[in-house]
């Protein structure tokens, strides 16, 4: 009898959940679209994302990532939205923002009523429900939580416990009301996702009114601007702010640079115990989408200690010289994107601190003005061990990446 009326109370309480989460999808469906980009020529599906009307004259919310290929490469897509009802119409794009993730685009359909936006502040924990099409599977609702700002992270975005899958990007996460609180942006797995606030939604929303569809040109004009534009304002905050150092052997060197960055670090013995080795890495997890082929406003270096333990210091020499003209990974970006490096190689001293260095950088072909920059340099106080460390910047002018490279260098302390 107990278990039945446990039973009966568990069914009583999981009730309301089930009707909220139906009647939202019920009452709010209408507002919703898929958003199709198709290759031209065929007409064939090449990505596909959500969207929803967010103002009373049609205007509709994506991600900015949904739509980047009509920006990229506007003669070889177009864009589409699929309504709800199946009705069909070929988008234009009017605006975006591509710092946040967001695009407005219009299409020919008729007039719906929008989703209203809430900006203000929002219990952790309260209910709400994100919708869009994952996989192309059709119009679906996620029901979760709301979780409240990242913590650490360059740009604003939400933290919402509940899945959010491929095609659902550009969707909206929704109140019980149906008030949007984000846009369905980026997930890392296991129910945790990420929501672009409301705020630059409505941002966006109040510089569109009366704008005409933007052309390809004009649209690649503002994506380097908005980039540029926003480089200038997070290297200020690294160039203008001290650096904070850490040990590392006998060196102090460059730590936690921001609070947007996540360090972490490890040894890595030899296994013919003839060095040893300790890696500390620090990088920005703040990674703007550009392209298909291309990411940017990244930051990120490496530092690697090396001490002889079995090498004479002849044998070491090779071992450092080794690591230190070993390629770097590489930025995602193709041929297309960028140009080739430009590599300027020297030896420094900074605080007594005695180097070699190399400077490269690789302009930005799609968004002059934009520049890749790859420092590497190697501590020479001491023949039998020293720090190496490589510095990225991606996404920056070449004025800025000069500066900090100078800063950066300028930090290490060499204790004897």
């Amino acid at each position: 009898m107990r278990a039945l009326f446990v039973c009966l109370l568990l069914l009583l309480l999981n009730r309301p959940t089930l009707a909220a989460t139906e009647d939202v999808f019920r009452r709010f469906q209408d507002r919703l679209v898929q958003v199709r980009i198709l290759e031209a020529s065929a007409g064939t599906q090449a990505a596909v994302g959500s969207g929803f009307f967010a103002s009373a004259d049609g205007l509709i919310i994506t991600n900015y990532h949904v739509v980047a290929d009509l920006i990229q490469q506007p003669r070889r897509y177009r864009g589409e939205i699929l309504t709800t009802e199946g009705q069909r119409a070929r988008l234009a794009l009017i605006d975006f923002d591509a710092v946040h993730d967001l695009a407005l685009v219009k299409a020919d359909l008729p007039l719906r009523h929008p989703f209203d936006l809430h900006t203000g502040a929002i219990p952790i924990g309260m209910r709400a429900f994100s919708i869009g099409t994952p996989l192309d599977l059709g119009f679906t609702i996620v029901e979760g939580t709301y979780n409240g700002l990242l913590e650490s992270s360059l740009y604003e975005k939400i933290h919402f416990t509940g899945s959010i899958n491929p095609g659902m990007s550009g969707g909206p996460t929704v109140l019980a009301d149906g008030q949007v609180v984000g846009v369905n942006v980026a997930t890392a797995g296991n129910q945790v996702s990420f929501l672009v606030p409301a705020t630059y939604v409505h941002a966006l929303l109040m510089r569109a009114h009366g704008l005409k569809p933007l052309t390809a040109e004009a649209a690649q004009a503002q994506l380097r601007d908005q980039l540029i534009a926003n480089q200038a304002a997070y290297m200020a905050r690294l160039i203008d702010t001290p650096l904070t150092t850490i040990s590392l052997g006998k060196y102090q060197v460059p730590g936690k640079l921001a609070p947007f960055m996540k360090c972490w670090g490890d040894s890595k013995p030899d296994p013919e115990d003839r060095y040893d080795e300790v890696v500390q890495e620090c990088s920005s997890e703040d990674d703007l989408y550009v392209s298909r082929t291309q990411t940017t406003g990244i930051v990120h270096f490496q530092h690697q200690w090396l001490a002889a333990r079995g090498l004479n210091r002849f044998r070491f020499y090779s071992l450092y010289q080794a690591q230190f003209n070993a390629n770097y990974p590489g930025l995602q970006a193709s041929q297309e994107d960028v140009s080739k490096f430009i590599c300027h190689t020297d030896f420094v001293t900074a605080n007594d601190v005695r180097f070699k260095a190399a400077l490269c950088l690789r302009a930005n072909k799609r968004l002059p003005g934009l520049y890749d920059a790859v420092l590497k340099a190697a501590t020479l106080n001491e023949n039998h061990r020293g720090v190496q460390t490589t510095l990225v910047l991606a996404g920056v002018s070449a004025d800025n990446a000069l500066r900090f490279a100078k800063r950066y260098l300028g930090s290490f302390r060499w204790n004897p």
